[in-house]
């Protein structure tokens, strides 16, 4: 498995250098589980290397149900300064992680894994559902980023029934663009 890993994440990288994309977003399920073998951690590692450092493309990663979000996180405040942007832990207020667009900079809300009990931990809400912890996170998010501002929603839950707007708007960072469907606030 670990040789497929390495083949899939090299295709990664060169399409991100071939493409010359402005950031690459990884949604949770960043290893199979919590604490993954070294030679997982190795590729990782490198991987990230090459898309930070030798490329220059900041990277977010949040945690997925599979991650431990806490051993994910180690670290995150410092990685930042390099281009690597974790978020392994829901934290009680949006905290963006923004990048310089060419003509406005775009928010990326990061939502990690969750749960019903840990969102009415960390915010101090009354909720008994993953469909009312979604909708106080949402909320939260659609509150705090400025109506002016293009935000993109980076999470790692399920989602049913889901339907999308008829808005289709271009999200621009830096000198390229790529299509997102957005609903009145978010790209999604």
């Amino acid at each position: 498995m670990l040789e497929d890993q390495r083949y899939v994440l090299a295709q990664i990288v060169d399409i991100a250098r071939e493409h010359q994309v402005d950031a690459v977003l990884i949604a949770g399920d960043i290893y199979d589980r919590s604490i993954p073998p070294a030679e997982a951690i190795i590729l990782l590692d490198d991987t990230l290397n090459q898309l930070c450092n030798v490329l220059s493309i900041p990277v977010i990663l949040i945690a997925g149900n599979h991650d431990g979000a806490e051993r994910l996180s180690f670290g995150n405040r410092q990685l930042t300064t390099a281009g690597l942007h974790i978020v392994g832990q829901l934290e009680a207020e949006p905290n963006p992680i923004v990048l310089p667009g060419p003509h406005d900079d775009v928010a990326f809300y990061a939502l990690p894994y969750t749960d019903p009990l840990r969102v009415r931990e960390t915010c101090g809400v009354e909720i008994s559902s993953h469909e009312q912890a979604m909708a106080h996170l949402t909320a939260q998010i659609r509150n705090h980023n400025p109506p002016e501002r293009p935000c993109v929603l980076i999470g790692h839950c399920s989602v049913e029934g889901a339907s999308t707007s008829s808005k289709s708007a271009k999200v621009r960072v830096r000198n390229r663009s790529a299509h997102a469907k957005l609903d009145s606030t978010c790209a999604i």
